[in-house]
């Protein structure tokens, strides 16, 4: 596939990775020097320095042939013109980031289409939802929802006390409704386990299983069961004021404190908040932190904008006794620092952001998709054709690559954990578990026997996308 993407940024180097790495043919459009020089120096993408915002720069990126342009500069207006010329050039799928609800809220003139827009990201509205789906769910590290909230997904840290520990998967007292799909150690090996493989403390397991079973896993786990209440968010940028949102009009009654270094936001956050106390201070100084009584907080969110700031704040707040502390990671290479200090939640927003945008360039008819934090694993949730390599034949029998598991099935509405004789069939609604190295081999057992990466194949894609 043929992938144009215009602005050399966070996001735009996380989708230019995974996606060459996928081996699409991707093409990036970036007109600051040092931004594009990190892309030649360490993708194997070519790169054009210049604006994508013009019509003579994509005819050098060969628009004509693009399956797909994504626009993710920090300027909304550069990344709409960007999908209006593409839509000139006739490709099937535009998909442009936009920050200002006014170009694509229920206010604007224009509908997204008017634009020239497919698909529309906010890889910050996106990271707001997922931390508040924790903050729900104050358990977990880790934390996904498929087939409309039937099936869970979860991330779960096993402490020393813990019954599962110290015994092979097959003989774990585990609900037949549930299973652990994968498990990563402290050194961040992964591996999708068997039946022998046994959890130490320490490690993170991911489970996967009906939504009814999955919410009560702290006895199993021994944790103490945790409710948040009172929250704290350090950091006003668009995460911390997204997520406020999010909790004001949440049906749980959550109390929120927001703390903001600049006067000016402050302002701003005040005059679009209703229910959130907004305080000006620095969230990294200890002495703020005291004053405004952070040990009363049941959660901490670090969203300041900048890793090193992050983790500064997350270790006072863990200093103050906070029980859940969830951080906005900014760059992939601190990931293993946040695990070095024990701090477990972690959103990373282009790696969200890179999430939506796989989902259409796979060959299965793919519902939800997902990349869990460390990018050890992919997840996604596709309904099996009819013409598929392993449909009407049992998951023994699919010789299914090592890393690649089938950890729940959904037929007829009822949520299935498959066993080896589980035959799999047609309208099935899979939900599979694979290592990054295995995942691009999904299309061989799951594609359309007939299925064509062409570009009406993406227009009935995307076509199926809008439906869901």
């Amino acid at each position: 596939m043929h992938i144009v993407i215009v602005g050399g940024g966070g996001v735009g180097y996380e989708l230019a990775r995974n996606l060459s790495e996928k081996s699409q043919d991707v093409i990036v459009i970036e007109k600051n020097e040092v931004k594009a020089r990190r892309f030649k120096e360490a993708l194997d993408v070519m790169v054009i320095e210049d604006n994508g915002a013009n019509a003579a720069v994509l005819e050098q990126a060969d628009i004509r042939k693009a399956d797909m342009l994504i626009a993710v500069t920090q300027v909304d207006e550069v990344n709409i013109i960007a999908c209006m010329l593409a839509k000139q050039y006739n490709v099937p799928i535009t998909v442009c980031r936009i920050r200002n609800s006014g170009y694509a809220g229920d206010a604007s003139v224009l509908t997204p289409r008017q634009l020239g827009i497919d698909i529309v990201i906010n890889p910050e509205r996106v990271a707001a939802q997922e931390i508040s789906k924790m903050l729900h769910f104050p358990d977990a590290s880790e934390i996904e929802y498929f087939h409309h909230g039937k099936v869970m997904m979860l991330g779960v840290v096993v402490g020393s006390e813990a019954d599962i520990t110290g015994v092979p998967l097959r003989k774990l007292p585990i609900n037949a409704d549930a299973i652990i799909v994968g498990i990563s150690d402290k050194e961040g090996k992964f591996i999708v386990p068997g039946g022998d493989d046994v959890i130490q403390p320490g490690n993170k397991i991911y489970l996967l299983g009906s939504s009814r079973t999955l919410k009560d896993i702290s006895s199993l786990l021994h944790h103490e069961k945790t409710r948040v209440n009172h929250v704290s968010i350090l950091g006003g940028g668009m995460i911390g004021r997204q997520l406020a949102r999010l909790l004001e009009n949440s049906k749980q009654q959550f109390t929120v404190k927001l703390i903001e270094k600049s006067e000016e936001r402050c302002e701003e956050l005040c005059r679009d908040l209703d229910k959130t106390l907004v305080v000006q201070g620095d969230a990294t100084e200890i002495a703020m932190l005291k004053e405004e009584d952070t040990d009363w907080a049941d959660a901490v969110i670090a969203a300041t904008g900048d890793d090193r700031n992050n983790i500064v704040a997350a270790l006072l707040a863990r200093q103050f006794g906070v029980k859940k502390i969830i951080c906005e990671v900014m760059k992939p290479q601190y990931v293993p620092v946040y695990k070095a200090l024990g701090i477990d939640s972690v959103i990373n927003p282009r790696l969200l952001a890179a999430a939506q945008i796989i989902r259409l360039i796979r060959k299965e008819d793919v519902v939800a998709y997902s990349i869990l934090q460390d990018e050890k694993a992919e997840v996604e949730e596709i309904i099996l054709p009819a013409s598929a390599r392993v449909a009407h034949k049992k998951i023994v029998d699919a010789n299914l690559p090592r890393g690649m598991l089938i950890g729940s099935l959904v037929r007829d509405e009822e949520v299935i954990i498959p066993s080896g004789n589980t035959e799999l069939m047609p309208g099935d609604h899979l939900v599979i578990f694979a290592i990054p190295k295995v995942s691009a081999k999904l299309d061989r057992y799951f594609a359309p026997a007939d299925g064509k990466e062409n570009r009406e194949y993406l227009r009935n894609k995307l076509a199926h996308i809008e439906e869901d």
